[in-house]
């Protein structure tokens, strides 16, 4: 950067910890697919939607649904209290995998199998001036935080 007061160049890095943006926005920051995806879980957690047959939305649903056997969304229900960990020990796999198709028929297959659409844009940064992919990468808590601020002032 160069300082017109001083008259002198420096080198100034940028960096990040936790990017926040609303659900669409994550999804061209974080390369994921969205919370309507198969694989939609924005930490990377593993857990797999469900959907109505002959859907193509994919809803993010803990419990398995009574009387509902859909091939391709039969997971059984996941534990509320033992929820996978953040971040996918797989991930650098799944990136592999959705760089590497040659077709859109082929990327529209990764894209529901891996949950990614594109490498993130994180990924351009020096690996030390952030948090590791997908680790940095945050859920849409933006909505949250200025609703709960808004009915918490209103409140008090």
């Amino acid at each position: 950067m160069w300082d017109p007061l001083t008259n002198a160049c420096y080198i100034s890095n940028l960096y990040l910890l936790f990017m926040t943006a609303d659900g669409p926005g994550l999804i061209y920051w974080d390369g994921m697919v969205g919370h309507s995806g198969k694989n939609g879980c924005q930490v990377c957690c593993g857990v797999k939607g469900h959907w109505k047959e002959c859907g193509t939305h994919y809803y993010p649903v803990l419990l398995h649904p009574h009387n509902y056997d859909v091939t391709g969304s039969d997971h059984r229900n996941v534990d509320v209290f033992n929820l996978p960990q953040r971040g996918s020990s797989d991930y650098g796999e799944k990136l592999k995998k959705i760089v590497a198709v040659c077709n859109p028929t082929q990327w529209d297959k990764m894209k529901m199998e891996t949950g990614l659409t594109k490498p993130p844009l994180i990924l351009g940064l020096h690996p030390t001036h952030s948090l590791s992919v997908p680790l940095c990468i945050t859920t849409d808590i933006m909505h949250l935080a200025g609703n709960l601020s808004d009915l918490l002032i209103s409140l008090w």
